[in-house]
């Protein structure tokens, strides 16, 4: 139920926004049932413009619209990103365009086409329920980013993020939009119930009657106060565990140049659910194998979708938005198989035969991607379980990163040795080849440093990875009795590997404080550190805070009981004995942390800050605090996670594509030298 005046208050913010006068012309893109054609109307017509209307004929073909606009001159548009694709197709310029987006998210390949060409974008948001608009954002003729902004409130508005607590959110944090002021419907016509759980009161209008919609819609705000949508709480996705916006992977896929549009989707249910991309491209033989090649460079494997399908035209609804339901289902040439070659002899095929099984697909050849093939970490965990159940080997998840194909797994599962003490050895070979300067990653608080083989996937090919772990994992045995002891003894392990500097140094939370010891050590050693990074540990005040909380901000019961769970769901059963040590491990750490003092080094320090605070005693990190003790440079980069969640994929995503520029800075700065 939308009251007139919020009619009159949105045609009059979109006059001044779109400069309307009485030389306006103006389209009529959306069909009289859609809330958009009423602004469309009224925005011209109350100031003496001209309103063109089109035909349901001439709207569904994109190529009569772009003639209609160019035949009438057309100055002001609204149509529909989906109906766009990806810009390039408009075949005459029309002067002086303005084209006002919404209903769906802008992309930024979209965006960048359209000012390529000249036009002046705005990018739009608002729900029917508080009549039609709400925000509007006017893109810079030199936009390059990455992330397209639905702007600030229009006049008369009031947006709001607040969390699952309905309180204001600081920058950068994600919450639900909410949006109060002038416009905010009466509610849903002979809907009470609806009415009441969406148009709630407003406690912050200063008006006792103001009410405020919750939208169910994601967002925050960027540090110039303009907001980014982020997607529908509703519509949101969630496989195996993670969360994933669908809006993100087909911005993406709209990033390569093959693309033109894209669609993501779910199919199936349960752990059977993937995620299926539909792409408008051209045929291409190799176009499945070198889109996923593209997102598996910039996405997290959980958000690379299992299937391609590509299409000449997306299809659309009368109002020109994507019509999901009559995406059609994938095939077989969807999928990411290489070349097929038959497995070869007898283990091999029983490789094939699990992977047919656990995939749910019909053939499986020797060269084929376990994950390509839409394998996930859970169902590598359930391989791993089968193939030492039914075949008697034993294997990590380690090697499978490693060797994902069966014609490389099998020659792992031959080889004597392979077995669980492997995963919790003092040095990890997370990627033990490669020609550049190693990387050498130090553990959190609980001892492992599995997190970090997700991270080799955004480094270079030729970037050696090791990971130090805890002593006491392994064989029970610890001999630490200082923090510096740990320093030394790491120091000495990876001087097995790397004899002599510049030494390449990474550590979480505890293995932070550890890194920035161990160069302090190795400067005085005479060696130099050429990469110091740090993911969210710094100096703080805890001396009053309670024994068992101590260590970095760790809870230790809660925290300690929360990783194992993680860990444990993940182990297979033949190491399931390890959690105990594990726990031990951890507390014997946690209190060797709290007994160091940081000291000082030379070293630059890149910082990575986890900006979601779920704990009291996990505060951001200061870069303040760390100045009295690196007397380097410190650069700060802010990652949207909690602390605990760092080493996962997604943020590991954001942290390696700068740990890649800088190693592969280091690795250009050394090879000069040389």
């Amino acid at each position: 139920m939308i009251e007139h005046g919020g009619v009159v208050s949105l045609t009059q913010a979109y006059t001044r926004i779109c400069g309307i006068n009485q030389d306006s012309r103006f389209l009529q893109f959306s069909s009289l049932s859609f809330d958009s054609s009423v602004w469309e109307m009224t925005v011209p017509l109350s100031c003496g413009g001209s309103l063109y209307l089109l035909t349901d004929s001439i709207r569904l073909d994109r190529d009569k619209v772009w003639e209609y606009m160019a035949m009438h001159s057309i100055t002001h548009a609204a149509p529909t990103p989906s109906f766009l694709q990806d810009g390039k197709d408009f075949p005459t310029h029309v002067d002086s365009l303005m084209l006002v987006l919404g209903g769906e998210p802008l992309g930024p390949t979209l965006l960048k086409n359209l000012i390529a060409q000249g036009y002046t974008v705005y990018n739009d948001l608002g729900p029917t329920e508080t009549t039609i608009g709400a925000t509007s954002w006017k893109c810079p003729q030199n936009f390059t980013g990455d992330v397209v902004p639905v702007g600030r409130p229009l006049a008369n508005k009031k947006v709001y993020i607040l969390d699952s607590h309905q309180q204001p959110l600081p920058l950068g944090a994600i919450g639900e939009l909410y949006i109060g002021g002038v416009g905010v419907a009466r509610g849903y016509l002979n809907q009470p119930e609806l009415t009441a759980k969406a148009f709630l009161p407003d406690p912050f209008f200063g008006d006792k009657d103001a009410r405020m919609y919750k939208t169910g819609d994601l967002a925050r705000y960027l540090p110039d106060g303009n907001i980014v949508f982020l997607g529908r709480n509703d519509h949101q996705v969630k496989i195996r565990g993670f969360r994933i916006e669908l809006g993100e992977i087909e911005a993406r896929l709209e990033d390569h140049p093959l693309v033109r549009s894209a669609a993501v989707i779910t199919r199936g249910s349960g752990s059977d659910k993937q995620l299926v991309a539909y792409v408008v491209a051209k045929h291409d033989d190799r176009l499945v194998h070198t889109l996923r090649s593209h997102l598996t460079s910039c996405l997290p494997d959980y958000m690379v979708p299992a299937a391609f399908v590509r299409l000449d035209d997306l299809p659309m609804t009368t109002n020109g938005k994507l019509d999901r339901h009559r995406l059609p289902q994938p095939d077989s040439d969807a999928m990411a198989h290489q070349p097929y070659e038959p497995p070869h002899g007898t283990i091999e095929s029983a490789l094939a035969t699990l992977w047919m099984e656990l995939l749910n697909i019909d053939r499986v050849g020797r060269n084929d991607n376990f994950f390509m093939l839409g394998g996930h970490s859970l169902l590598a965990v359930r391989m791993i379980s089968k193939i030492q159940s039914l075949m008697g080997f034993k294997i990590t998840l380690g090697i499978l990163f490693m060797a994902p194909t069966i014609a490389d797994l099998v020659p792992h599962l031959l080889t004597a040795g392979n077995n669980q003490e492997d995963a919790f050895g003092v040095l990890l070979p997370i990627r033990p080849h490669g020609a550049r300067l190693p990387l050498f990653c130090v553990h959190h608080v609980f001892g492992i440093s599995w997190g970090y083989i997700g991270l080799s996937k955004h480094l270079h090919p030729d970037q050696p990875i090791y990971g130090l772990q805890a002593r006491g994992l392994a064989d029970g045995e610890w001999c630490a009795t200082t923090f510096d002891d740990i320093a030394l003894d790491y120091i000495e392990q990876i001087r097995r590997i790397q004899p002599h500097g510049p030494y390449c140094l990474l550590g979480y939370s505890f293995g932070g404080k550890m890194v920035h010891t161990m160069a302090a050590h190795l400067e005085r050693q005479g060696e130099r550190v050429a990469l110091l990074a740090v993911m969210d540990n710094g100096p703080v005040e805890l001396s009053h805070a309670p024994a068992e909380e101590r260590s970095d901000g760790l809870n230790m019961d809660g925290d300690i009981q929360l990783f194992a769970n993680r860990i444990g769901d993940a182990l297979p059963e033949s190491a399931r004995p390890y959690l105990e040590r594990f726990k031990q491990v951890t507390r014997q750490l946690s209190q060797l942390y709290g007994h160091h003092a940081y000291p000082q080094c030379n070293s630059d320090m890149v910082l990575f800050r986890a900006t979601v605070q779920t704990n009291p005693l996990h505060k951001l990190v200061s870069t303040d605090a760390w100045m009295p003790h690196v007397m380097g440079r410190i650069e700060a980069f802010d990652i949207n996670c909690a602390h605990l969640d760092m080493d996962q994929p997604a943020p590991l995503t954001e942290i390696g594509r700068v740990l890649a520029q800088k190693l592969n800075e280091i690795h250009t700065r050394e090879t000069k030298e040389l």
